[in-house]
């Protein structure tokens, strides 16, 4: 892992996301055709431009480190055995080439591009990367995380009162539906955006990314946590000194695929917002 780290040169990973989306991406913003988006499944559309970004992106950064391997959210929705990859002894990029399609399709300045790199089930290094505000929010394990050469820090901890944070639409219906919850403990909810700003949304104030949305104290996926969704983003909060962990309480992983996770600003804070979420949402434990 020391040697990987050591010869990585973040300019050079920034660069080539970069150049990728301002040739791939931005001119097909607003401007997609009805012959370029398909179904991957009903309710999970993908463009060409997710497809391209994937397979442009996926050659660069194997010029920056030949030795790794790759795991993309495309290659992956053709082959998913392609997750064995982090069972070998090779560095791992993980792309997720076009974060936030149904935004990108509709038009609405929400997405981005997610690259993370990993070894031996352990994240190394992360990129958010925004091509509208041309911004990144990155991190290095061990050298924690930074936004426009700040480094960066999760909110503190506060009551649970005072906590905001990011939810998944089943954890806010489940909430809606349950009479029994205290409400006078409720935290402010947000919906979620794309997990490119999410994430984003753990350690940077505001604005960034072109978007006047306010910093959270918390990040929770109930079930469809991916690498390429997680891995960056992750890492970030980490190094920004947060906390992350599945529901179970098992550290998250960069191979993990479909459990849920909850990012918190600590662990005691995870705990308390585990429980009181695990309170009115019980699917949340076999998350």
């Amino acid at each position: 892992m020391d040697k990987i780290i050591k010869n990585l040169r973040m300019d050079d990973v920034e660069a080539a996301i970069r150049e990728t989306a301002q040739t791939i991406i931005q001119p097909h913003f607003r401007n997609l055709r009805a012959h370029e988006i398909h179904f991957k499944g009903e309710d999970d559309p993908v463009t060409v431009v997710d497809e391209d970004v994937e397979v442009v992106l996926q050659q660069r950064l194997l010029d920056i480190l030949p030795s790794a391997r790759v795991v993309g959210e495309e290659a992956f929705s053709e082959d998913p055995s392609i997750l064995s990859v982090f069972e070998d002894d090779d560095p791992v990029w993980i792309i997720d080439p076009l974060d936030g399609t149904k935004a990108f399709i509709a038009g609405e300045p929400v997405y981005g591009v997610i690259v993370a790199l990993a070894h031996k089930k352990e994240t190394l290094a992360g990129w958010l990367y925004d091509p509208s505000s041309d911004e990144f929010v990155t991190a290095q394990k061990g050298a924690g995380a930074f936004y426009k050469g700040t480094k960066l820090k999760v909110l503190p901890p506060a009551p649970l009162s005072a906590m905001t944070g990011v939810v998944s639409s089943y954890i806010l219906e489940s909430y809606k539906r349950c009479t029994a919850v205290h409400v006078n403990d409720k935290p402010r909810f947000y919906r979620m955006l794309s997990a490119c700003h999410d994430y984003a949304r753990l350690v940077v104030g505001i604005p960034h990314f072109s978007r006047q949305t306010p910093q959270v104290h918390f990040y929770c996926w109930l079930r469809n946590c991916t690498p390429w969704d997680s891995a960056a983003g992750i890492l970030i909060n980490t190094e920004a000194g947060g906390y992350t962990a599945h529901w179970d309480g098992e550290p998250f992983k960069p191979c993990d695929y479909g459990h849920g996770v909850l990012t918190a600003p600590d662990r005691d804070s995870w705990q308390e917002l585990c429980d009181w979420i695990s309170s009115f949402c019980h699917d949340a434990a076999a998350a």
